[in-house]
């Protein structure tokens, strides 16, 4: 080969690896639950500053952040906020978040993040017109390093609360509601639910490891997130913690199974 033709042969080569470069797919981390189930989230845990809520003052608190190729966060810190009253709060739940990492060329990358929390005083009563506050009787003392235990490393499990006393399976029955769509298409199955039970009782993160469709993994979510628990201890302190909930459909039977793992 020549000396042109090995010059032309070196261009092409170069050119084309700039179009791989500029053709590179790259796709932002994501929380695993679904940016839906993480707003909800947001939603059931936000603590309004009172003089602001009082005042009707909203606006937003945005939480920058680093994530690992494993999605693990670090270097949390407030950028932009409508009260430092707020930023405490914030802080904490966009750290309860778990999250998909970034990815280039299906490969998972290191990547800086951004979350924002919105304040509005009028959403956040609207919000709770709608839903119901549960004292669960909590006793100890909450960690706070965020980390999230499995069932094995873990003294006691997290427990559903029911104010009245009712188990989950009771719970189930009561409340499933069958999804018209599974009724007319005879869908029937179990949805397993992964969830996290954090410090406060409250679920997060919420994912479907089993789906059965027609509706019936968005039921299961919305009975999921009517639960509270007595979180799982460890060290003597309040944990966040990994648990599952299996939520059975049958189609002219009890519509409910109580599979759990604690």
């Amino acid at each position: 080969m020549n000396k042109l033709n090995i010059s032309r042969f070196l261009l092409v080569l170069l050119f084309f690896g700039f179009v791989t470069m500029g053709l590179a797919q790259v796709n932002h981390a994501t929380p695993k639950a679904g940016n839906e189930l993480t707003e909800d989230f947001i939603q059931q845990n936000l603590v309004y500053p009172e003089a602001d809520f009082e005042a009707g003052n909203k606006g937003k608190v945005v939480v920058a952040f680093h994530l690992d190729e494993k999605g693990h966060g670090s270097d949390y810190r407030v950028t932009e906020t409508f009260s430092e009253a707020a930023n405490a709060n914030a802080l904490d739940m966009v750290r309860r978040i778990i999250w998909n990492p970034a990815t280039k060329n299906m490969l998972a990358v290191e990547s800086d993040m951004e979350y924002t929390v919105e304040y509005s005083a009028k959403a956040y009563k609207r919000y709770w017109k709608k839903h119901e506050r549960v004292d669960i009787p909590l006793t100890l003392e909450s960690d706070t390093t965020y980390q999230v235990f499995e069932t094995r490393q873990l003294e006691e499990l997290a427990k559903p609360y029911f104010p009245d006393g009712s188990s989950m399976a009771q719970y189930i029955l009561s409340n499933l509601k069958y999804p018209e769509s599974a009724k007319m298409s005879e869908v029937s199955g179990t949805v397993r639910l992964n969830f996290v039970v954090e410090t406060n009782g409250n679920v997060s993160n919420i994912t479907i490891d089993k789906s059965v469709g027609a509706g019936c993994d968005n039921e299961a979510i919305r009975l999921l997130q009517g639960t509270h628990w007595i979180p799982a201890v460890k060290n003597g302190k309040y944990v966040r913690s990994h648990n599952y909930q299996d939520i059975t459909f049958t189609i002219g039977a009890r519509n409910y199974q109580d599979g759990n793992s604690y």
